[in-house]
């Protein structure tokens, strides 16, 4: 198989979880909740866990964000539910990764806080007060310079500025648009 044909494969994987998500909703009186605020964001996950025979016999998820955070969720929820606890714990960030490589660099928070969530969904199952855990992301804002005009991607690396005079070149890594920057220098 062609990479550009994988490629397509998991583009279509994650375009069928964000028009269709899966599990989406509450579980009445769920044995474990997990939520992860990211106030860079403003997405917040919630994922409710029902756990039988050490499995995971129920999973939902709650997405208020943007829709690569609630495909991600699904596609997650999708992934744990019916396995047993240790092998939904034993899920690593590589292995999403690798079943999710298309998504665009700019939305790869979304993974780490739906497994979070999860994690701590089952973390509250353990726990003896099944109260909820919960995490906020609290993160500085990032500067409009340090973003690109374009699609609002980070920007990350700075770019040297050119010697003969006060520009510099950062492609966008998300939209591969070239910014043009005055340096500012002191």
């Amino acid at each position: 198989m062609t990479e550009k044909k994988i490629m397509t494969e998991i583009q279509n994987k994650l375009k069928e979880h964000f028009r269709k998500p899966l599990r989406v909703g509450e579980i009445e009186n769920a044995d474990g909740t997990g939520i992860v605020g990211n106030a860079r964001c403003g997405e917040i996950l919630t994922f409710q866990v029902k756990v039988a025979n050490n499995r995971l016999a129920q999973v939902r998820f709650q997405a208020l964000g943007c829709g690569a955070a609630k495909a991600v969720a699904s596609y997650l929820a999708e992934l744990a539910e019916g396995r047993t606890v240790e092998e939904v714990e034993k899920i690593r960030m590589e292995d999403i990764f690798k079943e999710l490589e298309g998504l665009p660099r700019s939305k790869w928070h979304c993974p780490f806080q739906a497994l979070d969530a999860l994690l701590m969904a089952i973390e509250d199952w353990r726990g003896k007060d099944h109260k909820g855990r919960r995490k906020m992301i609290d993160v500085e804002p990032v500067p409009p310079l340090k973003r690109c005009p374009y699609c609002q991607a980070i920007l990350g690396e700075a770019v040297p500025a050119c010697e003969s005079c006060d520009y510099k070149s950062i492609k966008c890594r998300n939209c591969g648009k070239e910014i043009i920057i005055q340096n500012r220098r002191k």
